[in-house]
């Protein structure tokens, strides 16, 4: 499917802010979803207005990015605002307000238009930008959808004959969503290329050759496999370990950036701040991870993801091992969680992330989960993410 034209309109003084949206939406310019622009891309020598004016008139999409110096820009605001806004009330382009910095807009001409991020929190509030971003992502994601839904349904010719649909290929459709059951230890991906699986067994695994991080030359998607890195690290850190093989690392983010399908992890934890670096890792990414403290609300999530309508299902679940309450003292909270997910229909995959170093107190934790048909454990970052790897590369 052909990309959809995206304009960024936005202050100068916010490049910055601009810089890390486009670092998040690369991703999705990777993937053939968007083709992105802005005034930089401007050649020498042309006339800077006209250039701006004939993107802004071909745009399916333009971001609004809105802060102060947004509503104070005497260009935006009469000349940039005013051709978007006449474009989306012909239909000609979807127009999407991203407030990034604090500001009030009640009275902007674009207030009667939905928002960005959630709620319309400023992005600079949010404690981890990272999931700002990746909530910004999501509404765009979703605005592309339905252009291209739109667009399929306009080019539609009329039926002559009543015939049967026929099956759309997954492969064609990059925001499909395959289905949440183990995948085939044969197609995992971890970044060393080999490993034990919880049963102690010795396997070597082979990153496709399309997974391959050579990203030479995309200053956007480098810098999202740095920040990745950089999380992983930090994740160590905080863990009082270190990461053996950094370099894996690179190749865990790259192939999870050339996974077609929009990711969705459900973390179960009632310490989530234990685990801010890690998610914060996934969220470069644009891997969307949904927080919840105990079991019932976990299954209070997934209950909602499956009965809507929409394509939120979660394709990972990471848990702790124990939580405090526990319903029972015979079993840990992530083995009911896991056990209750199975007898309610579940078949998403689940981590356990657990603190449980010493070795022999964790091989019993991994007998336990092997046991209860989890995909893995883990105790080290890139532990986690070779898991991670193998539940949302493979299939």
């Amino acid at each position: 499917m052909t990309p959809l034209n995206l304009f960024y309109s936005y202050a100068h003084e916010d490049e910055p802010l601009r810089d890390e949206l486009q670092g998040h939406l690369g991703i999705l310019q990777r993937r053939g979803v968007i083709d992105a622009w802005y005034d930089r891309d401007i050649p020498p020598a042309s006339e800077w207005n006209r250039e701006i004016d004939r993107h802004l008139r071909s745009a399916d999409i333009v971001l609004l990015l809105v802060s102060a110096d947004f509503i104070a820009s005497d260009y935006i605001w009469g000349r940039e605002l005013e051709v978007a806004l006449e474009r989306q009330a012909s239909g000609d382009a979807q127009v999407i307000p991203i407030l990034i910095r604090a500001v009030d807009i009640e009275d902007a001409p674009f207030s009667h238009l939905q928002g960005l991020p959630t709620d319309l929190r400023p992005v600079t509030s949010w404690p981890n930008r990272d999931e700002a971003w990746t909530d910004v992502a999501k509404g765009v994601r979703r605005a592309v959808k339905q252009i291209q839904a739109q667009r399929a349904s306009d080019e539609q010719p009329p039926a002559t004959t009543p015939s049967p649909p026929q099956p759309t290929p997954k492969a064609s459709d990059p925001f499909d969503r395959q289905g949440h059951g183990l995948p085939p230890r044969t197609v995992a991906n971890r970044g060393d290329g080999e490993g034990d699986d919880m049963a102690g067994n010795a396997y070597l695994v082979r990153p496709p050759a399309e997974a391959e991080p050579r990203f030479d030359g995309d200053a956007l998607l480098q810098r999202v496999v740095s920040g990745y890195h950089g999380q992983i690290l930090e994740a160590a850190r905080a863990r009082g370990t270190e990461i053996a093989n950094s370099g894996a690392l690179d190749q865990q983010a790259a192939t999870l950036i050339d996974v077609h399908q929009q990711r969705r992890v459900l973390w179960v934890d009632d310490a989530p701040a234990n685990n801010r670096f890690e998610a914060a890792a996934l969220s470069h990414l644009q891997i969307e991870v949904v927080q919840a403290l105990d079991t019932e609300s976990a299954l209070a999530r997934l209950r909602a993801a499956r009965d809507d309508a929409s394509d939120d299902a979660f394709d990972l679940v990471i848990s702790d091992w124990s939580r405090v309450p526990s319903a029972s003292p015979d079993e840990a909270e992530g083995l009911r969680l896991l056990r209750r997910m199975r007898e309610e229909g579940f078949a998403t995959p689940l981590i356990f992330y657990h603190g449980e170093f010493q070795p022999t107190h964790r091989a019993r934790r991994r007998e336990e989960a092997t046991r209860a048909g989890a995909l893995g454990e883990a105790v080290q970052p890139d532990e986690l993410m070779q898991l991670v790897v193998r539940a949302l590369a493979s299939g």
